[in-house]
């Protein structure tokens, strides 16, 4: 494994907690009690979450494995896996959820990316957990 940046990894880990917070902030209400702009923040956030997720995966990829990712997809497939991460899909499905929230935004139901975001954030809490034991942050 070659050496790698740790002020990147935390940098990135400090952006995916922020985002977190904030996402679970906005979803302490029901969904009726939102308003506009606090769903088109959570979109942002999400948003901001995966970017920052993909982020750490490919310093990671590219500066301890020597792999150049050709996708957000399997940037966060490749490091999951060499972590051992038991929950590839759901981080797969995360970056799926940010392609469509970027791409066909009107496509969007608010009301099942909020019941997403309720449901928590244990697959990518495992996945830093397993960066911050590994690459000891």
């Amino acid at each position: 494994m070659l050496p790698i940046d740790e002020d990147v990894l935390r940098a990135r880990v400090s952006e995916i907690n922020f985002a977190i917070s904030e996402l679970l902030r906005l979803t302490s209400k029901s969904f009726v009690q939102l308003s506009i702009d606090e769903k088109y923040s959570i979109r942002y956030n999400l948003i901001i979450l995966v970017e920052s997720l993909v982020s750490l995966c490919m310093h990671i990829a590219v500066e301890a494995y020597a792999k150049t990712p050709l996708s957000y997809r399997e940037a966060v497939k490749f490091v999951a896996e060499r972590l051992g991460v038991s929950c590839i899909r759901d981080l797969e499905a995360l970056v799926g959820l940010r392609n469509i929230l970027v791409h066909r935004y009107w496509t969007v139901m608010d009301e099942k990316v909020y019941e997403s975001v309720k449901n928590d954030f244990k697959c990518i809490h495992e996945l830093i957990g397993r960066i911050r034991e590994v690459f000891r942050i």
